[in-house]
């Protein structure tokens, strides 16, 4: 059983008012509806102990009686079904456990939607150039590195074929941005890329997240169930930690994931339907951490720091936001996003997000900390972007793009690429 109650009564106002805060489909009654719905799961099980210790007593007595053979008869019926009441009762309790959200930094402004995140800072120059820009899609496609009719027809709307030297820019970022973060003592991970259904729901508040979720089955031996498509790097790097006691001492454990992802961008009805800049299939690097709960907000700030010291050596001019509490994730205690200035666009587009999550996912996923006098605590996660790799290339197109159509690569890259313009 998910559902914790020290937790929800230690923290039921600061529950409630998250909830109220992120402007969610439910209102906070539901912090309220939770512990009463353990009451009843609390009187469940008391008179359950009663009704098992009455059967225990009767099959220890000696006489065989008729009588006592029809109370155990009668015990039996009962105990099995108040158990199926009780076993229906928790599970509407986990239910409703798993989709409360993480409480608010009280940081985080509060607003409906993303009209109420707030700017930290602007970085870099937005180059000014003498020449309209072509947009990354229409100046890849001339020059026959990108091909979105050919996905399209095979695949459907929002795949792309990278091809010829924007393969090699991807793999350059993708080496890129392993190899600086295993320079700073992160261990590279290569993720499965499905995950079974109930290990999912300790990751991903799955009553909001399910739909963008591409959902797998089929008939195999020694068959799992449902599994998924994995949506973002960063749930089976964090799953692979569920149901674990990590020594504090073996702590913080940094991670750099490398994967494909999927997503069916349900709630983007409408939005980039073409391009490279919003896809079902997309690749990334992803930073995360499991850490000591008084470690979870300085490790957010390094992964920021992470985020924009490579936006920084590739020249990309930048802006950090503060995500607001109606724009923000569930799970998330706080949120930064970084956007990145599109030139053809001519405005600054979300490419990398961080997230601290403190122990939110520990909770769901079972990821707990010993310390060193053998006590358990839940621990924290920490999770930010390590880079988008098509969101970053078409930045680059753009941001590089030369009047004759030329696109000069970034100079930490030209020892990937082995060219440095194309």
């Amino acid at each position: 059983m998910a559902f914790n109650l020290k937790y929800v009564e230690e923290n039921k106002d600061a529950l409630t008012d998250s909830i109220n805060k992120r402007f969610l489909p439910f209102d906070g009654d539901e912090v309220e509806k939770l512990l009463s719905l353990y009451a009843v799961i609390k009187s469940q099980r008391a008179e359950l102990d009663k009704l098992r210790q009455r059967r225990n007593e009767i099959e220890l007595a000696r006489g065989k009686e008729a009588e006592k053979r029809d109370e155990a008869k009668e015990l039996r019926i009962n105990i099995s079904q108040r158990e199926k009441e009780l076993e229906e009762k928790e599970a509407e309790a986990d239910e409703l456990f798993l989709k409360i959200p993480n409480i608010l930094d009280k940081s985080v402004p509060i607003a409906k939607d993303e009209s109420g995140n707030l700017e930290l800072k602007k970085v870099g120059v937005i180059p000014e150039k003498d020449f309209e820009v072509k947009s990354a899609e229409e100046l890849a496609t001339s020059k026959h590195m990108l091909d979105l009719e050919s996905a399209a027809n095979i695949s459907g709307s929002r795949f792309i074929f990278l091809k010829g030297k924007l393969v090699q820019l991807a793999l350059a970022l993708e080496m890129y941005s392993l190899n600086k973060l295993i320079q700073k003592g992160y261990t590279a991970v290569l993720p499965p890329l499905l995950m079974k259904e109930e290990v999912y729901k300790g990751i991903a508040h799955m009553s909001t997240f399910e739909d963008a979720l591409y959902k797998v089955t089929g008939k195999e031996e020694n068959d799992e169930g449902v599994r998924f498509l994995i949506s973002t790097t960063e749930h089976p790097l964090i799953a692979m930690y569920s149901n674990k006691t990590i020594e504090e001492s073996d702590l913080p454990i940094k991670l750099i994931g490398e994967s494909p992802a999927f997503r069916k961008e349900a709630g983007a009805h409408g939005k980039d339907t073409k391009g490279m800049f919003r896809l079902h299939q997309f690749d990334q690097t992803e930073q995360i951490a499991i850490c000591k709960p008084e470690d979870s907000s300085k490790i957010q700030e390094e992964f920021l720091a992470n985020e924009e010291e490579m936006l920084k050596e590739l020249g990309l001019p930048y802006r950090v936001m503060l995500l607001s509490s109606g724009d923000m994730g569930v799970r998330d205690f706080k949120q930064y996003d970084l956007e990145v200035f599109m030139p053809f666009q001519k405005k600054y587009r979300e490419v990398m997000s961080n997230d601290n999550c403190t122990d939110w996912i520990a909770r769901r996923s079972n990821i707990k900390i010993v310390d060193k006098k053998g006590e358990k605590v839940y621990a924290h996660t920490v999770d930010a972007t390590g880079l988008p790799i098509q969101r970053i290339i078409k930045a680059i197109l753009e941001i590089y793009q030369e009047k004759d159509g030329t696109v000069k690569i970034p100079q930490p890259l030209v020892n990937y690429t082995g060219f440095s313009e194309f």
